[in-house]
């Protein structure tokens, strides 16, 4: 328990999962992370709470914000369980266009995220994500949140004069393998190459499509389940200044990044720092991390000098 008395209260580590077990975080080592930070007193933050610690509210004990990206079914069918049972929370971002019909069986096998991707976009199959009443499930048990990871989740061509060095890859949103394409890059991080009027779109339009995903996303999910939806995670953790900007014209209220570093009441709320939790990592360096990201100066110095 030594890193656990040494624990801060002047940042908050949150941390970045996908999917559990598959090529995600293996089960056994993600539920000793979480009883490690349970018999460490650690509380895991809501996003109203985040955000008013953000705002300068201090912490009554060490903290961390504990997210999912994707939406993948074994958010509803292990982990809110498994937080109930612990009294965590967690957020859960989700793809619009990857919500799974309620008519469409669910996935109960382990998930491989790429091939999860690839096959939506080959054939349509959603089973590896939650549905709405699934989602609206973990929600009402208290366990998660919500928040947009865009409507789309994908790439954009960033290059006309190079092909892609893998034109099959899931991300490439459903674009021909014949087709001969330019490298490819998060939707939200750069201006799009557009291959019909051979050149690039203009900042302003950039921009106006960054806040007609942003804003359709988290609309739709406010509507169909039926609570405010106010926060979004950064495809890729990707993400260019003009759509930062952009997203401050949303309703928006905080915004997560995939960059290490410290997140304290001056960090920025629309790039927020998030530790990738990476599935070959051992307890002892999850939980140096925590010890780590809970200090701001400690933070920011390791963040600072990491290679």
């Amino acid at each position: 328990m030594l890193w656990a008395k040494l624990l801060g209260k002047s940042s908050v580590p949150v941390l970045c999962y996908h999917n559990i077990d598959g090529n995600g975080m293996p089960w056994k080592k993600f539920t000793a992370q979480m009883e490690w930070l349970k018999s460490a007193g650690v509380q895991t933050l809501t996003l109203g709470e985040l955000k008013a610690f953000l705002e300068g509210k201090p912490l009554e004990a060490p903290s961390v914000c504990i997210t999912f990206d994707d939406g993948f079914r074994d958010i509803y069918t292990r982990v809110s369980p498994y937080f109930e049972s612990l009294g965590f929370h967690g957020v859960s971002f989700v793809i619009n266009n990857r919500i799974r019909p309620e008519d469409e069986p669910g996935q109960d096998t382990e998930i491989i995220a790429h091939e999860a991707h690839r096959g939506f976009l080959q054939s349509g199959d959603r089973s590896a994500w939650m549905s709405l009443s699934e989602i609206r499930s973990i929600v009402e048990n208290g366990t998660f949140e919500i928040g947009s990871h865009s409507m789309t989740h994908m790439m954009i061509p960033g290059d006309p004069q190079v092909e892609a060095r893998h034109p099959d890859h899931w991300a490439h949103e459903g674009r021909s393998s014949e087709k001969k394409l330019s490298e490819v890059y998060p939707e939200f991080s750069i201006q799009a190459y557009l291959s019909d009027k051979h050149e690039f779109e203009s900042k302003n339009s950039f921009q106006e499509r960054v806040r007609e995903n942003i804003s359709q996303s988290v609309a739709d999910l406010s509507k169909k389940i039926d609570i405010s939806v106010k926060s979004l995670g950064w495809p890729w953790g990707a993400v260019a200044p003009e759509a930062l900007e952009a997203v401050k014209q949303t309703s928006v209220e905080v915004a997560f990044s995939l960059k290490n570093g410290p997140v304290t009441s001056v960090s920025n709320k629309y790039l927020i720092n998030r530790l990738e939790v990476r599935r070959k990592k051992e307890l002892l360096w999850f939980q140096s991390r925590i010890f780590l990201y809970s200090h701001a100066i400690l933070g920011a110095c390791y963040a600072g000098m990491r290679i």
